[in-house]
């Protein structure tokens, strides 16, 4: 008796009405939700996934890429430039960021570059010091130095960056006494 394979694994899926509808709502469910805010690709998946499942919303982010209506790259662009130009966020809380909404870690690599070129030979944390120390007096006791420091980490900015910048703005003396802990 000979063996029969089943063509069922290779024959075309032709789309169903169903498969239609559930494309037409999940397009109108992402028209909807990016006409309120951009979204990355990954934070637009888990909630059209909610939906109707994986496949169909996969389906329906490519079409959005295709017409250019969800783009990762100038997402994380604007979302990095937003950030630390009027947020005064340091490049590692950006990533951070960024890496939570599922931008992957070379599209936010060349955001942060295009930013740093973008905002010239002043650093983020340069910007975000003058105008720190603009609403409040740059710091004059030990004390005041080690809360501003904490302050700079948490917002995202590097130790080696943070320490170039106080050094220029905080007077000699300060930061001696700073270093060796009096």
């Amino acid at each position: 008796m000979p063996i029969v394979k089943s063509v069922e694994p290779f024959a075309r899926k032709v789309p169903t009405s169903m498969d239609a509808e559930i494309n037409k709502l999940l397009m109108r469910k992402a028209g909807a939700l990016l006409a309120r805010r951009p979204y990355s690709r990954g934070e637009l998946r888990e909630k059209l996934v909610r939906i109707a499942g994986a496949s169909p919303a996969e389906s329906v982010l490519d079409r959005l890429e295709q017409l250019n209506l969800l783009n990762d790259a100038d997402y994380a662009y604007n979302f990095a430039l937003c950030r630390i130009k009027q947020d005064g966020w340091g490049p590692a809380k950006v990533q951070n960021a960024l890496l939570r909404r599922q931008i992957r870690v070379t599209i936010i690599e060349g955001a942060l570059e295009r930013v740093r070129t973008e905002l010239g030979g002043e650093s983020a944390l340069d910007s975000y010091l003058r105008e720190y120390c603009g609403k409040r007096k740059p710091p004059s006791d030990v004390k005041s130095l080690r809360k501003l420091i904490s302050h700079l980490l948490r917002r995202g900015f590097d130790e080696d960056s943070i320490s170039a910048a106080l050094r220029q703005i905080v007077p000699g003396e300060l930061w001696r006494q700073f270093e060796s802990g009096e």
